[in-house]
């Protein structure tokens, strides 16, 4: 077996996998709306949510507090180069993510906070001293 007939069918396997790839997102869509995912993570004193933001800027973010419900969304916009004539495939023009998160009394909402670095948000959501454990006296 030569090198030229293992390549072949594996160039056919990446163009597959790219074209189910490309064709996901819809290429007539203009916009692709994503739900990133997100890790909670529960600490002694505070929450954290921590999630991928690819290609967002800290002004592109819009983070909101309103009734216990906090709402990240984001909008990524770009241009193709001018160098580019042609497409192989169709992209969205930008992509807009959003996410939604119901948070309970266990959580100082004036507190929170959050912080973007290298494409990744966390926000950091301090516990109320409610929902701290604590002894009790006997008496």
């Amino acid at each position: 077996m030569n090198t030229l007939s293992t390549m072949i069918p594996m160039s056919r396997m990446i163009d597959a996998a790219l074209n189910n790839h490309f064709e996901a997102f819809g290429q007539d869509d203009p916009v692709h709306t994503a739900s990133p995912r997100a890790d909670i993570l529960e600490g002694a004193h505070e929450f954290r949510i921590v999630m991928d933001m690819p290609g967002i800027k800290s002004e592109d973010l819009d983070i909101n507090l309103e009734n216990q419900l906090l709402v990240v969304k984001a909008e990524r916009k770009w241009d193709i180069p001018e160098e580019f004539e042609s497409r192989r495939r169709e992209r969205a023009d930008h992509t807009a993510f959003s996410r939604s998160f119901t948070l309970s009394n266990a959580v100082e909402m004036d507190q929170i906070s959050a912080q973007l670095n290298d494409g990744v948000l966390q926000l950091v959501l301090p516990k109320s001293e409610k929902s701290l454990p604590r002894r009790i006296e006997i008496k």
